[in-house]
């Protein structure tokens, strides 16, 4: 990696990880702060309704952003056509929607859904604005005003949701903080994106763009919809507490995961696509993210896994004890995940995101013969499957790299296989201590201490290369102050 992208690449990272840490953190705060007043039942609402803005979200944007990014020298023309076109879908989705409220109550049984659906599907309408200025942000990987937008705009909506759920709002105090930051986020963008629609709209530019973005739309619903079914499933075979349950335990284990993989992805596409012309340098720097991903993500996700008991009942009231179970399964598929989502943003930067949308065909297919087999028994059952179809997932990318990008699957467990191997060996010795003690405290402090400070011990003296790397940015940014 030559030393001006390591620096453009190391410099977006930073950033990437305060916009992504700085929302993460906020949500995390916001859930514990809530989940006092609101009950499952109000979580499982919100979490029924998730579905429908993802898919919106992925549909609005057509694949036409990461089309924009990928192209070298995108013109207003550009910009302002796939602009116009997301303000106009986003407009028909939303009346569509609206016009299905009923329906989706119906159908979930849960009552009065049809009204928080119809204010909550308005976010859809706000976001469309700013989704235009958020992708010249990415682009141009300006990620410093960025993690400034997506903090303040969610602070905001945070704080006017606490307020209201101790007003006694109930599930309103999570429309609030969902069409909250979509409206402060948008007018943000509009403010610091520095850009502004021409009154064109050039119909070449669809053409251009489809070809490309055609199966990114495809592989989006087909993952967003698949992505978000469990809470519909557990919704209608079990119960609304029960969707609630499930919620919180994605959320606490999605929050490291997710906030890896962001952090990544956000700067990997644009970066990766910049190289793509040089084939032998972007699998180089591919196979540098899979490393340090690694590095982080098996250790926090390991450890997750292993304090998930003492840190729910510390912070959270008892009544989400049963959260406890899931969310240890599902720590398993969130320290793989990542991964995954670093393949698609390779496949998409080489223009091969077809092979991402063939591939998630065969999946779904799986998938569903899963869910078929396994719905009947329990939600654990469910979350069991969700382990297997990440794993066989990465599977099958990880061949597909191989036969297409030429990213060997040899070289992919070369790159994880050092931390990945570190990380299961210390979470074996770190779970003995739940023969000894008994208080949470004192599991959660004894269990964190033990692990980070084996994980450092192990990185030194294997020499890892992302603890040498680590070493050599704190000495350089705070023993000399960055000089």
């Amino acid at each position: 990696m030559s030393d001006n992208l390591k620096k453009k690449t190391l410099t977006a990272l930073i950033w990437s990880f305060v916009d992504k840490f700085g929302q993460q953190f906020l949500y995390f705060v916001t859930g514990i702060i809530l989940a006092i007043p609101l009950n499952p039942v109000d979580l499982g609402k919100m979490a029924l309704l998730a579905v429908f803005v993802a898919l919106s979200s992925i549909l609005i944007d057509s694949g036409f952003g990461s089309a924009l990014i990928r192209k070298k020298e995108a013109t207003d023309a550009d910009y302002s056509t796939i602009f116009y076109f997301n303000i106009g879908v986003s407009l028909i989705f939303y009346l569509i929607l609206f016009a299905l409220a009923p329906f989706i109550e119906s159908y979930s049984g849960v009552p009065g859904l049809a009204a928080v659906a119809r204010v909550s599907f308005l976010s859809i309408v706000f976001l469309a604005f700013g989704m235009i200025q958020q992708t010249r942000l990415i682009k141009y990987i300006q990620f410093t005003q960025l993690a400034r937008i997506n903090i303040i705009s969610l602070f905001c909506s945070s704080v006017f949701a606490v307020i209201t759920a101790f007003m006694g709002w109930g599930v309103w105090a999570l429309v609030i903080q969902s069409l909250g930051m979509a409206i402060v986020k948008s007018v943000l963008l509009w403010i610091y994106g520095r850009w502004r629609p021409k009154w064109i709209f050039r119909v070449a530019s669809m053409k251009e763009f489809f070809g490309y973005s055609s199966s990114l739309i495809g592989t989006g619903v087909l993952n967003t919809i698949f992505n978000n079914i469990y809470p519909w499933l557990i919704g209608k075979g079990y119960s609304t507490q029960a969707v609630g349950y499930y919620n919180q335990a994605n959320k606490f284990q999605d929050m490291p995961s997710a906030l890896i993989a962001n952090i990544f992805r956000s700067v990997a596409f644009p970066v990766l696509s910049s190289i793509n012309d040089d084939r032998e340098r972007m699998i180089r720097v591919f196979g540098k993210y899979i490393r340090t991903v690694s590095f982080i993500i098996f250790p926090i996700m390991f450890l997750l896994m292993l304090v998930s008991q003492p840190l729910i009942s510390i912070l959270l009231p008892e009544k989400w004890a049963p959260s406890i179970p899931l969310m240890q399964v599902l720590c398993i598929s969130g320290a793989f995940s990542p991964f995954i989502i670093l393949y698609y943003d390779l496949f998409n930067a080489v223009g091969r995101s077809d092979i991402n949308l063939k591939m998630e065909i065969f999946k779904k297919i799986f998938f569903i013969i899963g869910i078929l087999v396994c719905f009947k028994y329990s939600i654990m059952a469910l979350m069991w499957l969700w382990v297997v179809y990440t794993l066989c997932s990465l599977i099958a990318t990880m061949f597909l790299a191989h036969k297409y990008v030429n990213y060997t699957m040899g070289s992919f467990f070369f790159d994880i296989f050092p931390c990945l191997s570190i990380s299961l060996v210390i979470a074996a010795m770190s779970s003995l201590y739940y023969l000894v003690f008994q208080d949470r405290w004192l599991l959660l402090v004894t269990i964190s201490g033990t692990f980070g400070l084996l994980y450092i011990i192990a990185a030194r003296l294997f020499r890892l290369e992302m603890w040498h790397e680590c070493l050599q940015l704190f000495k350089k940014k705070v023993l000399t102050n960055g000089k």
